[in-house]
């Protein structure tokens, strides 16, 4: 009895350190970052590669988010509007504050070019509930 309970701990540990392990769906580059326009605010653009069946999770920006797929199809959550399937070469626009999601969709990477207009006294993302 007290061998199997051992044994189920030890493989429950050994689950969690194993998903804990497992790399991010997402992975960000900033190809750029100008203090545009000036004094308040930065532009700022970002390379996003979402791995297949990753999701970009909820969240908000303190500026303009205006965005562009360069591979893959996405389906792009957006607080207040119906969600949209947006294939390669099919862009979308999310307004300052608006808490908003990705989803990749396609049957493989999804590439994402961002380019943000913030307030650069914030954090250019803020995790949304």
């Amino acid at each position: 009895m007290i061998r199997q309970a051992f044994a189920a701990g030890a493989l429950a540990a050994m689950i969690g350190a194993s998903a804990l392990a497992q790399p991010s769906a997402v992975h960000k580059t900033t190809l750029q970052s100008v203090p545009f326009p000036e004094p308040t605010y930065n532009t700022v653009t970002v390379r996003a590669l979402v791995d297949h069946g990753g999701t970009v999770m909820r969240h908000t920006h303190p500026g303009l988010e205006m965005a562009y797929i360069v591979d893959g199809q996405a389906v792009v959550k957006i607080m207040g509007r119906p969600d949209q399937t947006v294939p390669a070469g099919g862009s979308f626009a999310v307004p300052a504050g608006t808490p908003h999601s990705v989803q990749n969709v396609g049957p493989g990477t999804l590439t994402i070019l961002s380019t943000y207009v913030v307030d650069k006294s914030k954090p250019i993302l803020t995790p949304a509930p």
